[in-house]
C-alpha cells in the first residue's frame, strides 16, 4: 500500500469519525448520555464557582461545595448564632442580626440548611428571632427523582396559611411537590418545572414548564389543593398573537442559546388591581432574564399589554406593588459596578429609580434572587449567591440580617432560596404541630 492509499484511508476514517461525532450530538446516539454527564460535571452550574476537586467533594457528600458562596459580614453588626436542631455537624450555625422592637410577624427562610435528614429546608422565625417551626424539603423520595438533593437548586417555593409548602428544585427534581406542616407529601406533579411557584388569590399558582433552554416556555396554571394543571399557555402561541410586538425577533432569527430564560410569573391580585389602571386582575407580570425583558400578558386573550427592556440587567422577581409600580430585582450580572440593585418603575410613564443601591449594603447576586416590599414598607432581600437575607426599613437602616453560615471563619455560606415576611395573622391556626413522627 503506497502513501496515497494510506492517506486516503486515514482521511476516510477521519470523515467517518467526525460524522459519527456529529450524529451523536444531533441524534443522541450512544455514548451521548455518558459524554453529556461528563461535560455537565466538568462545566458545572453557572451559579457555582468550583473546581473539579471541589465538585468531587460535593458529589461524594464530603462537603456541599457546589452550594457554598462567599459572604463578608458587615463590620460592627452584632451577629449571634441561631441554634437550629438537626443540622449536620460539619457546618457552623447560621448567624442572625435583628434590631430590637420588631413588630409582630414572622420571617420564613428557605434554603440549603444541610439537615441530617435532608439537605434543603425552611425555618420560621418570630419577631424576636426565635425559631417557631422548621420543614425538611426533598424530592429524593419521589418516584420521578433524578439525582441527589445536594445537586439541585431549590428555586420556586411558596408557603400557604395552613403551613403547607409547594416547591420545585428545577429540572433535576423532575416535578413539583406539596408538603404539609410536618413536611409530609400531600401531592406531587411530575414533569419539568422551574424557577417559580407564584401563588394567586384564587387558590392556584403559576409556574414555568418545559426545558429551561427552550425558546418557547410553557406557562402552567396549577390548582393548589390537587396539583392538577388548570391551564397551559404556550409562548409560541403568544408570539403569534402578538406579531406586531417585536420583542422576541432577534432571538428567534439568530438561535441564541438560552434565548429567553423565563424566571418569574406574577399574577395581579384583586387587592392591587385598582392601583393598576389599564390592567386586569389575573394579568401576568413575566420576567425573561436573557433579554432583560419584563412584560405583562393577558392570560385569556394572550395579548401583551406592556413591556420594557431594562433598566434592569439579568433580572429576577418583578412584583406588582400597592402604589401602582413594579419593582424588579436587578442582578446586574453584566452591568456597570459589582453590586445588584432593586429597581422601581412606573408602568404608566416608564419613569424608574433605584429603590436600593446594592453597593451600600455589599449586596451582590448575579444569579437567582428575590425581594419583597412588606406591608409596613420595609424591603426584604434574598441574596441567593451570598447565602444571605437582609431587610431594610423605610429609612434604609438594616433591621434584619441572616447569613446561612457554613464556615464563619472563612466567610463561606450555604445558598439561600428566598425569605418572606408574613403578618402575625398569616397562619390559619394557632400553635404548630410537634411533627415528632
Amino acid at each position: 500500500m503506497n502513501f496515497v492509499q494510506r492517506a486516503g484511508i486515514f482521511y476516510l476514517f477521519a470523515v467517518l469519525f467526525v460524522g459519527w461525532g456529529v450524529a451523536i450530538g444531533k441524534y443522541q446516539f450512544f455514548p451521548y448520555a455518558v459524554l453529556k454527564d461528563v461535560q455537565d460535571f466538568v462545566v458545572g452550574d453557572p451559579t457555582e464557582d468550583t473546581d473539579v476537586f471541589s465538585k468531587l467533594r460535593n458529589d461524594f457528600d464530603i462537603a456541599p461545595e457546589r452550594q457554598l458562596h462567599r459572604v463578608v459580614p458587615s463590620p460592627g453588626r452584632n451577629f449571634v448564632e441561631l441554634p437550629i436542631e438537626g443540622l449536620r455537624e460539619r457546618r457552623d450555625l447560621p448567624r442572625l442580626f435583628l434590631k430590637e422592637g420588631q413588630a409582630p410577624g414572622y420571617r420564613v427562610i428557605f434554603g440549603a440548611f444541610d439537615f441530617e435528614e435532608h439537605f434543603w429546608g425552611a425555618i420560621l422565625l418570630d419577631n424576636r428571632g426565635e425559631i417557631v417551626h422548621r420543614w425538611h424539603l426533598t424530592t429524593e423520595d419521589q418516584p420521578f427523582n433524578e439525582t441527589d438533593d445536594i445537586l439541585k437548586n431549590l428555586y420556586g417555593v411558596s408557603i400557604l396559611p395552613d403551613a403547607s409548602i409547594i416547591f420545585t428544585m428545577q429540572e433535576k427534581s423532575g416535578g413539583i411537590v406539596k408538603v404539609d406542616a410536618c413536611s409530609q407529601p400531600v401531592w406531587t406533579l411530575e414533569g419539568k418545572y422551574h424557577h417559580t411557584i407564584s401563588l394567586t388569590d384564587e387558590n392556584s399558582f403559576w409556574t414555568f414548564g418545559g426545558k429551561q433552554k427552550d425558546f418557547d416556555h410553557l406557562l402552567h396554571h396549577v390548582d393548589v389543593d390537587s396539583g392538577k394543571i388548570l391551564k397551559t399557555i404556550d409562548m409560541q402561541e403568544v408570539r403569534l398573537k402578538n406579531a406586531d410586538t417585536h420583542i422576541f425577533d432577534l432571538q428567534v432569527e439568530n438561535g441564541v442559546a438560552d434565548a429567553v430564560h423565563g424566571n418569574d410569573i406574577e399574577a395581579l391580585t384583586a387587592e392591587r388591581a385598582a392601583a393598576f389602571p389599564g390592567f386586569e386582575k389575573g394579568d401576568l407580570l413575566i420576567s425573561f432574564r436573557t433579554t432583560n425583558l419584563v412584560f405583562v400578558l393577558d392570560p385569556e386573550s394572550l395579548k401583551i399589554k406592556w413591556w420594557r427592556v431594562g433598566p434592569w440587567d439579568r433580572q429576577h422577581d418583578p412584583d406588582w406593588n400597592a402604589d401602582g409600580t413594579f419593582s424588579v430585582f436587578s442582578n446586574n450580572e453584566r452591568g456597570v459596578g459589582k453590586h445588584s440593585n432593586i429597581i422601581v418603575i412606573d408602568p404608566k410613564t416608564f419613569a424608574f429609580r433605584t429603590l436600593l443601591d446594592g453597593e451600600k449594603y455589599d449586596f451582590r447576586s448575579t444569579f437567582n434572587g428575590m425581594h419583597q416590599i412588606t406591608d409596613h414598607g420595609s424591603l426584604l432581600i434574598s441574596s441567593g449567591l451570598q447565602g444571605r437575607m437582609f431587610e431594610v426599613d423605610q429609612h434604609g437602616e438594616v433591621i434584619f440580617d441572616f447569613i446561612n453560615s457554613y464556615s464563619w471563619e472563612h466567610d463561606r455560606a450555604l445558598r439561600v432560596s428566598e425569605a418572606r415576611y408574613l403578618e402575625s395573622n398569616f397562619f390559619s391556626f394557632e400553635g404548630f404541630p410537634s411533627c415528632e413522627n
